[in-house]
């Protein structure tokens, strides 16, 4: 499915590429060529920091873009990674020069989303508890990426619990036992890389 580049166009990457599972589209630092499209499959975006930690920032679906350009000294760099997470996910590369209308309106777009996302998480550290942040992060990966069957929503995302927990700032530990409780309660049913919400109007 892989595109040559358009003429003109001196990249390695071309304008369509189709990904393994765990393939790192981007790399932090790298230089920026432009911003990605995830046309198909699931992306996760991740930041390295000097300490060694790293911060899940967002899981990008079908239509969300991903890219995010820091200036350094030594050019135009990407400010974070992406990684695809499902089998033959397909990214499509927007060079940075593009002056297409309509590209430029959905990266604003984009912009704004990651803004939100970025103020939604720091509000929940600020003003709620481990449990409450994990199940609210839960339920909007569900709104935004789950498939419905009847009552039940079911999201596919293929994280493990130490994922979770840097995704919400809190420990491996606390989203096991979290999930615990929900399956207890009779909210969800899990397994590796799924979960099923009984009722997400009421989780």
């Amino acid at each position: 499915m892989n595109q040559a580049n358009p003429i003109g166009m001196n990249r390695s990457f071309p304008c369509l590429k189709t990904l393994k599972k765990d393939e790192t589209i981007f790399h932090q630092n790298e230089e920026f060529k432009g911003y990605y499209l995830v046309k198909s499959g699931l992306v996760k975006t991740i930041r390295a920091h000097e300490s060694g930690a790293r911060a899940i920032l967002s899981f990008k679906i079908q239509g969300e873009l991903m890219g995010e350009l820091v200036e350094t000294e030594h050019g135009k760099k990407h400010s974070y990674s992406a990684i695809a997470l499902e089998e033959n996910s397909v990214v499509e590369l927007i060079p940075f020069e593009d002056p297409s209308h309509l590209k430029l309106l959905r990266i604003l777009e984009n912009l704004q989303l990651e803004i939100l996302q970025a103020r939604t998480r720091l509000e929940r550290i600020l003003f709620q508890d481990a449990e409450q942040r994990i199940k609210l992060t839960l339920k909007d990966l569900a709104l935004r990426m789950g498939r419905n069957f009847g009552g039940e929503t079911l999201l596919k995302l293929p994280v493990t619990h130490e994922d979770l927990a840097i995704l919400t700032d809190t420990s491996r530990q606390t989203v096991s036992m979290v999930l615990s409780g929900l399956k207890s309660q009779n909210k969800i049913t899990y397994s590796r890389g799924r979960i099923l919400f009984r009722n997400l109007e009421t989780f």
